[in-house]
């Protein structure tokens, strides 16, 4: 098994999840849906771009109507909330004049896996591996974080990889350039077309560019806790289910339950929301000792 960035954030997550998920191949419990909404638009936002090596004037019809049909982008709202996006993103990339030389590149050794969005090189031969993100916002305490954001320094370890691929200097990284854009929650108005429809979004989406420099990042320390996590890993594959910790506190993340839940608490999901004995996962235990105390006291 070797270890992505995603792999690594769901087994930090919760053990239990990630034994379920990538080692026992679990099934899902039956009343657990996916929300692929902003997945397959996050996706078809990325492989407009890809196809086109973020050159707007290498954009065509085939493009857009092949990153659609590729995500089921349908409808006027979803396709014109993607072009907006990407109408707002090129606005970014013509501004910083930055030339893409390579997009969705493998990186990794024989335990470590990932993809590198994009590198990007300016005119003084400096080069830089480029994240792309979408989101509903920009977050107030990203720019803090990102020297140690664990996806971008993983990638930067395998700099040296990137180098050798693109036939770049080594010496000449730079850093890392973390890319957001943003999304609308509007629809497209009967009596506007889907050229306006486009406009009104790119006025009210935006794409920023956060850059971090080489020397503000600490790949080997993020490489070093990657295999520590890979050591886990062999532990938890000869565990059973009951020896795997589980993480209360990860029930629900991004507002859906998991997909595993009847495991953890006896009934699905709807089942116990359907007989009103769904607790907040945070304090279900508590819960239940103290009613336990108040039997005994009575």
């Amino acid at each position: 098994m070797r270890l992505s960035y995603s792999s690594s954030t769901l087994l930090q997550g919760c053990r239990r999840k990630f034994w379920h998920k990538k080692i026992q191949k679990t099934a899902v419990d039956p009343d657990f849906e996916e929300n692929t909404t902003a997945l397959r638009l996050g996706k078809g936002f990325h492989q407009v771009l890809e196809d086109c090596n973020h050159e707007k004037s290498k954009l065509n019809k085939a493009i857009i109507d092949s990153a659609f049909e590729d995500n089921d982008i349908l409808g006027d709202t979803e396709k014109g909330l993607i072009l907006g996006m990407v109408g707002k993103y090129f606005t970014l990339h013509e501004k910083q004049g930055l030339k893409v030389v390579g997009c969705e590149l493998e990186i990794g050794d024989e335990d470590i896996i990932g993809y590198v969005d994009a590198v990007m090189v300016d005119n003084s031969g400096a080069w830089y591996i480029v994240d792309l993100k979408t989101a509903a916002r920009l977050s107030g305490s990203l720019m803090s974080r990102l020297s140690k954001d664990p996806q971008l320094n993983i990638y930067s370890y395998f700099a040296p990889m990137l180098a050798k691929q693109l036939n770049l200097d080594p010496d000449l990284f730079a850093g890392t350039r973390y890319r957001v854009t943003t999304k609308a929650t509007i629809k497209r108005n009967k009596k506007e077309t889907q050229k306006e429809f486009i406009g009104r979004i790119m006025d009210r989406v935006e794409s920023y560019d956060i850059f971090v420099p080489k020397s503000q990042l600490v790949p080997e320390q993020v490489y070093n806790q990657f295999m520590t996590l890979l050591w886990e890993i062999e532990e938890l594959k000869e565990m059973s289910e009951a020896q795997v910790s589980q993480n209360f506190q990860n029930c629900e993340t991004y507002f859906k339950p998991c997909p595993y839940w009847s495991r953890c608490y006896g009934k699905t999901f709807t089942a116990a929301s359907e007989t009103h004995e769904l607790f907040s996962t945070a304090n279900a235990k508590l819960v239940q000792h103290f009613d336990t105390d108040l039997e005994l006291l009575l």
